[in-house]
């Protein structure tokens, strides 16, 4: 059996207890590769859309099953202030993802992130609070967070009653259905 020097061990170690970034910079680099990777679908680019819808219901997967759940854990069964307002975004993007790529699509898309990912960005929003929560179990939370598998995504249906839906799913939400209408909105 070879045995291993103790730097070798001290390094393991660190790779397992201190990730290298944390909780807030993972989430919100996620929010700038989603960012870019609609900014191509807007410019028509199909297969970055494909990607976007994939990686957004990764991402919406990570807030859904470990940060939100964690965080009310942590506060004795409390939800975040913010989590019924973070629910229906998520509801309403996981609505838009079910559309074709169309000129109404991305720009509902577009005005629920705008208004959602500052929620949970800005100093003091929900990747702070879920951070300072985690406490001493922020690397394992981190590790969770990075193994998290891609969400199975079908293709997309264009269907009157599906983009019917995800109108509903908007105004759920507090935002105008004219965001789907195909040319300039209202």
């Amino acid at each position: 059996m070879k045995s291993s020097a103790p730097s070798d061990h001290l390094e393991n170690a660190a790779r397992h207890d201190a990730p290298t970034r944390g909780l807030i910079e993972l989430m919100a680099s996620e929010h700038a590769s989603l960012d870019a990777l609609l900014a191509e679908a807007v410019r028509g680019n199909v297969e970055a859309y494909r990607e976007f819808r994939q990686r957004l219901l990764r991402h919406i997967r990570i807030e859904e099953r470990l940060l939100l759940p964690m965080a009310e854990q942590k506060r004795g069964g409390k939800p975040l202030l913010l989590a019924p307002r973070l629910r229906l975004d998520h509801g309403a993007l996981a609505a838009l993802m079910t559309l074709p790529p169309t000129e109404g699509t991305l720009r509902a898309v577009s005005a629920v992130l705008k208004a959602h990912n500052p929620l949970e960005e800005n100093s003091g929003g929900v990747y702070d609070q879920c951070e300072t929560l985690a406490g001493p179990d922020a690397s394992e939370l981190l590790l969770e967070c990075e193994k998290t598998q891609p969400v199975p995504v079908s293709s997309w249906i264009d269907d009157p009653k599906v983009l019917e839906a995800a109108r509903r799913a908007l105004i759920r939400a507090g935002y105008a259905a004219s965001l789907l209408d195909e040319g300039e909105p209202e």
